[in-house]
């Protein structure tokens, strides 16, 4: 039927219901969509209906990868393209470099007459590694749990090991004490990197390693770059592989593990949630 015959005589006229389900025409939710994404946000074709794609960001620059048909694409930074370009053999550096700014000072020189001279001189100090610069190999994360008081343990292991926004629970979102999220390995290791995707607030993070049987001791930190989850990016914590460090089961996973367990809570409490985790063991 003609638009004409409608009373519509230019295309400013039309309206579209972005509410319909349009599925019969290849689209669907795309008020949904539209209205829940930021700036910078990318919007893609899932299995049947358009998705959102946060803007997320790591260490340097970023690219979006295509992962091939039928499979989400996913943003990835610099340090996850050395990974995918040497598959499970891959290596990485567990270091943060920070560069000081140079400062400008003034030399004030006097004559044996008494007379006097001034030169300017800058003084650039030395790069700062905060950590150790040390060869480690990349791996999934052997087990993944998250523990609230009130449910007890879920793994979410998968979870941890693909590159979904924010399905890792960090800490449980009723913000009790003595939650945590516990991450292991069958064997030993020396340090986590975690994607954070939602910034927490307003706890504070105790770090422990298992003994076995149920017991818990403190981890001795080496270095932590992850804010304790309060700002979104990826992060390092290292630390000191403990002595008496034992396997446990934890959602029926026996593994080495470590946990960040929340030692305090206060009011205003945020929920941290994280995109993604590795493993990294010394060389």
């Amino acid at each position: 039927m003609s638009l004409l015959l409608k009373g519509v005589a230019r295309l400013s006229q039309l309206e579209i219901d972005t509410d319909k389900d349009w599925q019969s025409k290849g689209m669907t939710n795309l008020k949904s969509v539209a209205g829940s994404m930021s700036h910078g946000d990318i919007a893609f074709r899932g299995n049947d209906i358009l998705e959102r794609l946060l803007a997320d960001a790591g260490k340097g620059y970023n690219f979006l990868r295509s992962r091939g048909p039928g499979l989400s694409p996913v943003w990835q930074d610099i340090e996850s393209l050395v990974q995918y370009l040497t598959g499970s053999a891959n290596r990485a550096l567990a270091f943060d470099l920070s560069m000081p700014m140079p400062a400008m000072n003034i030399a004030h020189i006097t004559g044996p007459g008494g007379g006097g001279s001034s030169s300017p001189v800058l003084a650039i100090p030395a790069p700062i590694f905060n950590g150790e610069a040390r060869a480690t190999t990349v791996n999934p994360v052997g087990g993944s749990v998250s523990h609230n008081d009130d449910v007890g343990d879920v793994d979410e292991t998968a979870h941890a090991n693909d590159d979904t926004g924010n399905d890792i629970t960090l800490l449980p979102s009723d913000g009790s004490i003595n939650d945590y999220c516990a991450m292991g390995h069958a064997g030993l290791f020396d340090a986590i990197a975690v994607l954070v995707g939602q910034a927490g607030a307003n706890y504070t993070l105790a770090y422990e390693y298992s003994r076995g049987a149920g017991a818990w001791s403190t981890l001795t930190i080496k270095h932590n770059s992850t804010s304790d989850w309060k700002a979104a990016g990826k992060g390092w914590l290292t630390f000191v592989r403990p002595s008496d460090w034992a396997t446990d089961t934890l959602a029926g996973l026996t593994l080495y593990w470590i946990r960040a367990r929340a030692a305090s809570i206060s009011g205003g409490f945020i929920q941290p949630l994280g995109t993604r985790a590795w493993i990294l063991v010394y060389a």
